[in-house]
C-alpha cells in the first residue's frame, strides 16, 4: 500500500467511524455508557521503508473532524522508540493488544511506585526481563488498541498511554487494510467503539480546557508556562499522587529553572520541565520554545537541578523560600504525545519522559 492510499483509506475510515459513533452513543445511550465518552484529536500517519503506522491522538470530550499529520521516520522501530536486545513481547504475524500493559520488569515496578493512578489502567499486563518492549517481524498488522508502553534504559523511564496505534506492513493492499479496519471495529460491543475511551467519572473532571483538545489546543503556542500550569495544575497533582506545585523555582547558581517542583504524598519531589511549544517571556516579549536536541538538552538540565538538591544549603534556602524539602529528586520531562524519542536519547537520558495524553490519562485514572 502506498502512503497516499494509507492517508486516504484512514481518512476516510475514521472520519466515517467517529462522525457516527459522536452523533449516536453519547446521545442515544448515555445512560448506558460508563461515563463521558472522549475522541481523538489528531491522526498521525508515519511512512517508514517497510512499514506504515497510523496512530490517533489526543483526548477531547467531544469529537471533531481530527487534524491529520504526516511524517516519516528510519524504521518501525525508531518510531515505538526501540533499540537493540531482547524483547519483552515478539510480534510475528498479527498482534492485538486491547486495555493492555507492555512494561519491562523494571518498568512495571516503576509503574507502582511513581505512577499511583496507572493501577487502574493497566488491564491484560505482558511484562519480562527483556531490555526492549517488542521486537517486529514481518507480518500484516500489530494494533495497539488503548495500551500503556513502559521502556526502561538504566535509569531512564519512557511512560506513553497509546489511544490507538497501528502498525501494518507496506506490503499489505489498501483494500484488505480497509476490510480489516471494519471487521475490527464491527467485531468490538457497540458501547465500546474503537478510537474512543468512555470512563466512570464525573463529567465535571473533563471541562477543563485540557479537553477540549491535545497539547495542540489552539492558542497554547501563545500561552507563556504560568498559563498552561494555571490549567493543568490539578490534572498534574492528581497524576503524580502529589499535593503542592511550585511554579517555575529559582535555583540560584543554575542554568534557568525548572517549570515546576511537584510535592508528592508520600513527602518525595518531581522536578520537571515542559517540552512543549508554550512560551518564555524574555524582556517582555513571549518567544515560543523550540529545542535544537530534544530531550537531550532538557535532561542536562533536569541533572543540574537534581544536582543542586545534594547540597545542603541548596536544600535550606528552597525550603525557605517555597516551603518544600527537596532530596533525591525524580527528574521529568514533559514531551508532546507524538514525539518520537529514539532509544539512543532516552537510554542517556537518565530521565523520566511522559507525553502529555498519558499524563491526561493518568489523571483520569486518579479520578475513576
Amino acid at each position: 500500500m502506498k502512503p497516499t492510499e494509507f492517508v486516504k483509506v484512514n481518512s476516510q475510515f475514521w472520519g466515517e467511524h467517529l462522525k457516527g459513533v459522536s452523533g449516536h452513543l453519547p446521545v442515544s445511550h448515555r445512560t448506558e455508557l460508563p461515563g463521558p465518552m472522549l475522541f481523538p484529536r489528531l491522526m498521525v500517519l508515519t511512512e517508514t521503508p517497510d512499514w506504515n503506522i497510523l496512530e490517533l491522538v489526543g483526548l477531547s470530550r467531544e469529537y471533531r473532524t481530527l487534524e491529520v499529520r504526516r511524517q516519516k521516520v528510519g524504521s518501525v522501530e525508531e518510531y515505538f522508540g526501540l533499540g537493540d536486545g531482547t524483547a519483552v513481547v515478539p510480534l510475528p504475524g498479527e498482534n492485538l493488544f486491547k486495555d493492555a500493559t507492555i512494561a519491562t520488569e523494571a518498568g512495571r515496578q516503576a509503574l507502582d511506585k511513581r505512577f499511583p493512578g496507572a493501577e487502574k489502567m493497566l488491564g491484560q499486563e505482558f511484562v519480562g526481563p527483556g531490555e526492549q518492549l517488542f521486537q517486529f517481524a514481518p507480518g500484516n498488522y500489530s494494533t495497539f488498541d488503548r495500551a500503556l508502553l513502559v521502556h526502561t534504559a538504566g535509569d531512564a523511564l519512557r511512560v506513553r498511554w497509546t489511544f490507538f496505534a497501528l502498525a501494518i506492513h507496506r506490503s499489505e493492499p489498501a483494500d484488505k487494510y480497509l476490510d480489516f479496519l471494519r471487521n475490527y471495529a464491527a467485531a468490538r460491543p457497540h458501547l465500546d467503539p474503537i478510537g474512543t475511551v468512555s470512563l466512570p467519572i464525573d463529567a465535571t473532571e473533563i471541562k477543563a480546557d485540557a479537553f477540549t483538545s491535545t497539547y495542540l489546543a489552539h492558542g497554547l503556542q501563545d500561552s507563556t508556562v504560568d498559563q498552561f500550569l494555571d490549567v493543568n495544575e490539578s490534572i498534574l497533582l492528581s497524576a503524580f499522587g502529589a499535593t503542592k506545585l511550585v511554579r517555575q523555582p529559582v535555583l540560584e547558581g543554575t542554568d534557568g529553572q525548572p517549570d515546576f517542583i511537584l510535592e508528592r504524598e508520600d513527602g518525595s519531589h518531581v522536578i520537571g520541565i515542559l517540552e512543549l511549544p508554550v512560551a518564555d517571556t524574555v524582556n517582555g516579549k513571549k518567544r515560543r520554545r523550540a529545542f535544537r536536541t530534544p530531550v537531550r538538552e532538557s535532561a542536562a538540565r533536569l541533572t543540574q537541578y537534581a544536582e543542586f538538591f545534594a547540597t545542603p544549603d541548596n536544600r535550606s534556602q528552597v525550603k525557605t523560600k517555597y516551603d518544600v524539602d527537596v532530596s533525591d529528586p525524580q527528574k521529568l520531562l514533559i514531551v508532546p504525545t507524538q514525539e518520537t524519542i529514539a532509544a539512543g536519547d532516552l537510554a542517556g537520558s537518565g530521565v523520566e519522559i511522559v507525553d502529555y495524553d498519558t499524563i491526561l490519562r493518568l489523571h483520569l485514572a486518579a479520578k475513576s
